[in-house]
């Protein structure tokens, strides 16, 4: 069966909230990036803290390689399950604080409102940054210090007041920072939907 013409100019529209978005504060910055770079290179290596997330990203890699054998030993036994996950994330917290601490990112740099989804970002920009344009982008979520570094293409820039609202579309995303986005915005709809107290 073939869509009627005003089905298809729907269906832009619906793609576009195939993912769920969330408006959240975190610590935020972005570089232009050749398109050479988005296609070849990491996106850590474009900040000068590429050590510390390299770290960080290696302590998720430990935690994703041990999940299986965690999973087993809750089945035996639940307490030393929950409480080998509990330390895990102590440790994980603990390796996050320290590390941002160190480079002053937590201190230098001011929480920046982002509008973030699994496939994308929207944001605001002192300066236009064109359409087709690729972006490396560092997003630091609060309070556990949850770092996603990833590439993006702008996808559109339009004035706003005296700056300008950047939409651009993830590019190259690895599992691991889709993960970590999907952890993010999971947080924030079941703090959403809290009642109010």
């Amino acid at each position: 069966m073939s869509e009627k013409p005003q089905d298809l100019k729907k269906k832009p529209e619906r793609e576009k909230r195939d993912f769920f978005r969330i408006s959240q504060d975190v610590i935020f910055d972005y570089k232009l990036v050749e398109a050479y770079t988005a296609e070849n290179d990491s996106p850590e290596v474009e900040f000068d803290d590429a050590v510390s997330l390299g770290l960080i990203n290696e302590l998720r890699r430990l935690d994703r390689d041990n999940a299986q054998t965690l999973r087993l030993l809750t089945e035996k036994n639940r307490l030393l399950g929950d409480y080998l996950q509990t330390l895990s994330s102590k440790i994980d917290l603990i390796a996050r604080h320290t590390l941002f601490a160190q480079t002053g990112m937590a201190r230098d740099k001011p929480k920046t409102r982002i509008n973030v989804s699994e496939d994308g970002i929207a944001f605001i920009a002192e300066r236009a940054i064109y359409k087709g344009n690729y972006l490396a982008l560092r997003m630091i979520f609060l309070p556990n210090y949850a770092p996603v570094v990833v590439f993006a293409k702008v996808i559109r820039c339009e004035p706003r007041d005296d700056q300008y609202q950047v939409a651009a579309r993830f590019h190259r995303l690895a599992d691991k920072d889709r993960q970590e986005l999907s952890r993010q915005i999971l947080k924030a709809q079941v703090t959403q939907n809290k009642p109010a107290r």
